[in-house]
């Protein structure tokens, strides 16, 4: 008994505490007008009823995006703390993404490293409201450290990755921390973490190189946290194993493609580092067996192989459905609440149906040719991998 009074306590806490998107939205009814009540963080019907009487005033042609959102409760009051804050200026002066994140520097971390940290953040987060419209209503914080020992401290400091267990932080800080690269980084629920020994920048001379490694680090992870905040993955209510939600995100493959895909598309914008051809992805990807569905079924990327693998799959939907169609899936997840479910909308295949593809069109380049056309292009009357339809063949 005394242990389940032990468990319970932290979560009692939190929800006295309230819900900072929640009260983001009280907050945007109250400057609107509406009466929610008090600015609590608690969803309850007075909230809700403001909510209501708020959309009621809109006109109908501008009702829709929020006739897509979930209904209002925890889980999905970021995605409406976001949208009212898009749809009315005044509401956007309170959502927690105004205010900048909160950023914690181990001890042996270069000044100008250090100094850069911020710079990174807004260059990521202007480059995706820029390039694809993403604007975000969430505040992170960031941790950035040399060695495991430093990025555990500034963790516990932070209050980040609080639902995972100690051997998952463990396990998380070693592999980020101990890289071959010299900087791993990764992104919670409510934070991003940077660590390694390229921080210290032991080599001043190459400052310039190592800010913009940081600089495209830090908008691979800004799309995860991005990630997150469309699919709804900002609080625990429905978690049952948080050392296995990030599937709830969507596969694997798509996770990381996605942010490997933008990183790419970053690069060239900002430093003129021209992306990697699709042909140059493809043979880059064939030096590998490993298929989309061996990695979502693993659940992770991890190796070089994956990757390759992760961003080729992606590359070839955006060649095929467009780029908008990347931050449209993760509307569509938490619109839906089932990644399934969104990729079908979003990309007319089901996620399986894709994965059994991937094989052929990583092995015969006509393949790709035709599924990136939509059409036969040599005549055979196969589309890719499939005999053409009645239809397609009197078209």
């Amino acid at each position: 008994m005394l242990l389940a009074l032990g468990l319970a306590l932290p979560g009692q806490r939190a929800e006295a505490a309230g819900d900072a998107h929640v009260t983001c939205v009280q907050g945007q009814l109250q400057a609107l007008g509406f009466d929610p009540g008090p600015i609590d963080g608690q969803s309850g019907p007075r909230t809700r009823g403001a909510l209501r009487a708020w959309l009621d005033t809109r006109e109908a042609g501008t009702r829709a995006v929020f006739e897509t959102l979930p209904p209002f409760d925890n889980r999905s009051s970021v995605g409406w703390c976001r949208e009212i804050g898009l749809a009315e200026p005044e509401a956007a002066k309170l959502m927690p993404s105004v205010n900048p994140p909160r950023i914690l520097i181990g001890p042996d971390v270069h000044p100008e490293i250090a100094d850069h940290v911020l710079t990174a953040y807004e260059e990521a987060e202007d480059f995706l409201e820029r390039r694809y419209g993403v604007k975000l209503a969430s505040q992170v914080s960031i941790i950035v450290a040399t060695e495991v020992e430093a990025w555990h401290r500034l963790i516990g400091q932070a209050g980040t990755m609080k639902l995972q267990s100690w051997a998952a932080i463990r396990a998380r800080g070693k592999r980020d921390c101990d890289t071959e690269f010299g900087l791993g980084a990764s992104a919670s629920r409510d934070g991003l973490s940077f660590c390694g020994t390229t921080l210290a920048l032991k080599e001043p001379g190459l400052a310039e190189l190592y800010r913009m490694v940081l600089s495209v680090t830090m908008t691979h992870e800004v799309v995860h946290h991005a990630q997150r905040e469309y699919s709804y993955d900002k609080v625990a209510r429905w978690v049952h194993n948080p050392d296995a939600v990030r599937p709830r995100m969507g596969p694997a493959w798509m996770v990381e493609g996605t942010a490997q895909v933008i990183e790419q598309v970053f690069m060239e914008e900002k430093f003129g580092r021209v992306a990697p051809a699709l042909h140059q992805m493809r043979a880059q990807a064939a030096g590998s067996e490993l298929t989309p569905r061996q990695i979502r079924l693993a659940r992770e990327v991890r190796t070089v192989e994956a990757y390759d693998v992760s961003a080729y799959a992606v590359a070839m939907l955006v060649e095929r459905f467009g780029e908008e169609t990347l931050f449209r899936f993760w509307r569509a997840v938490g619109e839906t609440d089932n990644w399934y479910t969104a990729f079908e909308q979003v990309y007319g295949m089901t996620v399986e149906s894709f994965e059994t593809l991937y094989p052929t069109l990583r092995d015969d380049e006509m393949a790709q040719r035709e599924f990136l056309a939509d059409r036969d292009m040599n005549g055979d009357h196969i589309l890719a991998h499939r005999p053409l339809t009645e239809a397609e063949l009197g078209r």
